[in-house]
């Protein structure tokens, strides 16, 4: 089926006239789609079902915590079709003013909900993205050598996590709440905490927002950091800088420079026997 195929057929399930509006730019496998007050998510067509299923009654019966789906999973042609209310994304013009405790807070509750679910999807989405990385592509060779020097990436689950978590999967709806359950499932909690330590370790994040986000999650009783947090925090962190160079590569959308840079030093301090 055509991309405008595609967006045409999801607008039609949403029951709006609005004239659709395609969001996230062009992401390939996922296309998201807002019409008027809904927003339409098509997935792959080798989407795990099954599992997707088990994330939108999780995000059903915490509408606390997520933005709940409007509908039952839908299909356009083979492709899972998830349905959601719009909601107000984070302002990117100004980091300071982020909602940095709230989502940090969000995060906390989060983690000590029951564990159920599929396995959550944090280092396969690393994974994918070292696969998607063309290897003639400048400093490709920088990347993919870091992504090769990280030891086994174990997701010990233990918790109930979002698998996917940056300030863009929070929207105001009445409160911050989170979105995008793709990812959602039983994992080890630190890796929500990996993309800010990344960011943060890789210069990218001011410290002054990094300490905000942790001393938060911290005050809200996150299970995540139960010794000094960078003995958990490293491994996961320095996965995510890896992957976020490799998808700024590649697509250009995020600073190139300082994510290379620092998958330099996770080559250099690796091979030198120190994984910090």
């Amino acid at each position: 089926m055509r991309v405008d195929d595609l967006i045409a057929a999801m607008a039609s399930l949403t029951g709006s006239s609005a004239a659709p509006e395609v969001l996230g730019g062009d992401r390939g496998d996922v296309v998201v789609v807002r019409v008027g007050d809904v927003v339409a998510k098509a997935l792959p067509a080798d989407t795990d079902v099954a599992a997707l299923t088990q994330r939108l009654e999780i995000a059903a019966a915490h509408p606390e915590l997520f933005v709940p789906p409007l509908k039952s999973l839908q299909f356009v042609d083979d492709r899972p079709v998830t349905m959601w209310p719009y909601g107000t994304p984070v302002s990117q013009a100004d980091p300071d003013a982020a909602p940095w405790e709230e989502s940090a807070a969000l995060l906390a509750r989060l983690h000590a909900l029951p564990v159920q679910g599929p396995v959550a999807g944090a280092p396969e989405r690393i994974v994918r993205a070292i696969r998607a990385l063309p290897p003639e592509l400048p400093h490709a060779d920088v990347v993919l050598r870091a992504y090769e020097v990280l030891p086994p990436l174990d997701m010990n689950g233990r918790a109930l996590i979002h698998g996917d978590w940056h300030l863009g999967q929070l929207v105001h709806l009445g409160s911050w709440r989170l979105i995008d359950v793709d990812d959602l499932g039983v994992g080890d909690p630190v890796w929500d905490l990996a993309r800010p330590a990344a960011l943060f370790a890789a210069g990218i994040l001011p410290g002054d927002l990094w300490a905000r986000f942790l001393n938060a999650y911290r005050e809200t009783g996150g299970v995540a950091l139960t010794t000094s947090e960078w003995d958990v925090l490293n491994i996961p962190a320095q996965a995510y800088v890896v992957q976020m160079a490799a998808r700024a590569l590649v697509t250009g959308l995020q600073a190139v420079e300082p994510l290379v840079e620092a998958c330099r030093r996770i080559v250099t301090t690796h091979e030198n026997g120190d994984r910090g």
